[in-house]
């Protein structure tokens, strides 16, 4: 008679297709590593809630790590992306990183109209015109500091 769900510890096998799969084996290699056929590896991945849930809160645990290691990094890119703009001849890379840097903060193609009725008249005063023209010295003339 099989453990029940709650008590059932998954199988060194499995332990270890857990990991090769997260190293982004396939489900062949991985059924070829810890002999089991590949079937019995999508078994696993699809049908076993014991293998999913595992797979998924190690998933989870590497990409907490990742996110992390991410984060320390932030700094140093923007002071790469900063000194890209304001010291590079080249036109195009500046643009090319000024729009990966407004789409990294979601400001990219986004509508920056305030719904707040009190912000609204700092909007209005701000017209299209006005910010074309601003978006052309932008870019013709480069980056300067006010």
């Amino acid at each position: 008679m099989a453990k029940s769900d709650k008590t059932r510890q998954l199988r060194l096998a499995q332990r270890n297709a857990i990991e090769l799969l997260l190293a982004g084996k396939t489900d062949q290699e991985v059924a070829e590593a810890v002999g089991v056929s590949r079937q019995t590896i999508n078994s696993w991945r699809n049908k076993d809630e014991l293998f999913r849930a595992a797979l998924d809160a190690r998933r989870q645990e590497l990409w907490g790590a990742y996110v992390e290691r991410l984060r320390q990094l932030i700094g140093r890119a923007l002071q790469v992306l900063e000194a890209d703009l304001l010291q590079d001849d080249d036109r195009r890379l500046r643009q090319s990183a000024a729009v990966h840097v407004l789409k990294c903060v979601g400001l990219y193609g986004a509508n920056l109209e305030p719904t707040n009725p009190t912000e609204r008249w700092l909007f209005d005063d701000w017209t299209d015109a006005r910010l074309e023209r601003a978006l052309k010295r932008f870019w013709d003339d480069g980056f300067t500091e006010s």
